[in-house]
């Protein structure tokens, strides 16, 4: 009788080891659309325009399942470091040109990933087309490159990846 205990035993203690790993295990996100952005960033899309040579572009993925806002930023030109970037747009409030998440750049060139978990108004306004990129520098404080975040196709499915 405890021999069969035993046996009995052993497996289901495999097994609750084993299920209790699921529990930190994340699959990825959802199957289903996930929009994605285009911003071409340059000097004549500041306000007032800029006459920098600095060129840039973000790339960005929306997941709306989690919320969360996915980018690979790249600069080039630019007048000197980057002094501060965000994402812009509208804040709730009656201000359109509100600097929202602030894009942290640890090294200048090269391109730079980013993330952001949004609100429901901050992807809605994103969706939209309200949102832009600007990129400061010590030349430049209002502003030296620029570029809205254009949704470049309707949808694009996470299971197509």
């Amino acid at each position: 009788m405890k021999r069969i205990s035993s046996l009995l035993l052993a497996p289901l203690l495999v097994g609750l080891v084993l299920l209790a790993g699921c529990n930190t295990f994340y699959p990825g996100e959802p199957a289903g659309p996930r929009p994605r952005f285009n911003a071409a960033l340059n000097g004549g899309n500041e306000v007032p325009a800029t006459s920098s040579p600095a060129r840039g572009t973000m790339v960005a993925d929306y997941l709306p399942a989690t919320k969360i806002l996915h980018w690979q930023l790249t600069m080039r030109d630019l007048s000197g470091p980057v002094t501060w970037a965000f994402l812009c747009g509208p804040d709730g409030v009656g201000n359109d040109n509100a600097e929202l998440v602030p894009i942290n750049l640890v090294l200048e060139g090269g391109t730079h990933p980013g993330g952001v978990t949004l609100t429901d108004q901050q992807a809605t306004d994103l969706i939209a087309g309200r949102w832009y990129v600007n990129i400061k520098t010590e030349k430049y404080p209002a502003g030296e490159i620029r570029g809205p975040l254009v949704r470049t196709d309707q949808a694009r499915s996470v299971a197509a990846r």
